[in-house]
């Protein structure tokens, strides 16, 4: 009765039925290409964490929310009211997600056995390399062997659990000096029990580096179909993996403050509301958020004030014409 209720409340008032959270913005680790490390005071962000009575008064405020994805721009190990957090969702039948990713560095054997027990239910880890030497570079403070050690223990919980959740993602960005590290990183991925992994081009535009022969590599097409055939756990993956535009619809962003800032994009721009202090359903229908809106269906043009006006997806969408038709995008 409660799922029905839900429908159609979603359906009448077209209200999403996932949000994206931040639930850390502090991170232990010095990126070399990480926005947050390189311009720290240019960023609505800022640096906080999401608070445990803030996630409460937000999921009592908002019952049809089901689904919350709470990594993006830091490390959401480093709240320390995360395991409260995780166990009051789990109890209110909230679905945790932390796909936009994680270092892994530092997370406590409570913490761990926690994802398991509370079925939080996916997780990205960053791994830019397979050894450590490697792994380094990129990630700066961090440590490889610390994070093969903490999936390796995530894996005996889930054991003692029978549980397939949380579902681990391997993301690894490609470098010139990490590329001859990728077999012996599928081979571990398949060892870990990793359910899937991605590899990816640096942010940086300056390095182009030609990753080509990756698609051409048997074992990584082989890959790139999970490691571990699951149709529900490739469902929940391949739910996580929307055009970003679309957030603004189906998977708004909200900083740890309670800021409203549309997408995963919106890292100096927030939209004079807060969800925290009100409802999201009023922040969703607010000026700036419909503003927003308008402008990737291409009704309006952004100014200075404005999120997109820089966003260099937006401006490929202004360059091709290529908006979204707002009537194609499904709430329920």
């Amino acid at each position: 009765m409660k799922k029905l209720y839900m429908h159609l409340y979603r359906k009448i008032n077209k209200l999403p039925k996932m949000v994206r959270i931040e639930a850390c913005s502090l991170c232990q680790l010095n990126c070399t290409e990480c926005y947050m490390r390189k311009t720290p005071n240019n960023t609505i962000i800022g640096n906080g964490y999401l608070k445990y009575e803030d996630f409460k008064k937000f999921i009592e405020t908002n019952p049809y929310i089901e689904e919350i994805e709470l990594s993006f721009s830091g490390e959401i190990f480093l709240n320390p009211d995360l395991l409260k957090i995780i166990k009051y969702a789990y109890e209110k039948e909230i679905a945790l997600t932390a796909f936009n990713g994680v270092n892994f560095n530092d997370v406590s054997d409570e913490m761990l056995e926690a994802l398991v027990k509370y079925k939080f239910m996916g997780l990205t880890i960053s791994i830019d390399g397979a050894t450590n030497e490697t792994y380094s570079i990129y990630r700066r403070n961090g440590n490889f062997d610390k994070v093969i050690a903490n999936i390796k223990k995530l894996n005996k919980y889930k054991e003692k659990y029978f549980s397939k959740f949380p579902v681990l993602q391997w993301q690894y960005v490609v470098f010139e000096h990490n590329k001859h590290e990728i077999n012996t990183a599928i081979d571990l991925a398949y060892e870990l029990k990793i359910n899937d992994i991605q590899f990816k081009k640096p942010w940086n535009k300056k390095e182009i580096l030609d990753i080509s022969f990756i698609s051409n590599n048997k074992k990584l097409l082989l890959l790139k179909n999970n490691l571990i055939q699951d149709k529900e756990i490739n469902k929940l993956i391949l739910r996580n993996i929307i055009p970003i535009c679309h957030q603004l619809w189906i998977q708004p962003q909200i900083n740890w403050n309670g800021c409203l800032l549309g997408c995963c994009c919106s890292i100096d721009k927030e939209l004079n509301v807060n969800v925290f202090e009100s409802n999201l359903k009023k922040a969703l229908n607010s000026a700036r958020m419909k503003y927003a809106r308008k402008i990737i269906t291409g009704e309006e043009f952004p100014d200075e004030s404005i999120f997109c006006k820089k966003c260099c997806i937006y401006i490929e969408r202004q360059k091709n014409n290529n908006f979204i038709n707002q009537r194609k995008i499904k709430y329920s």
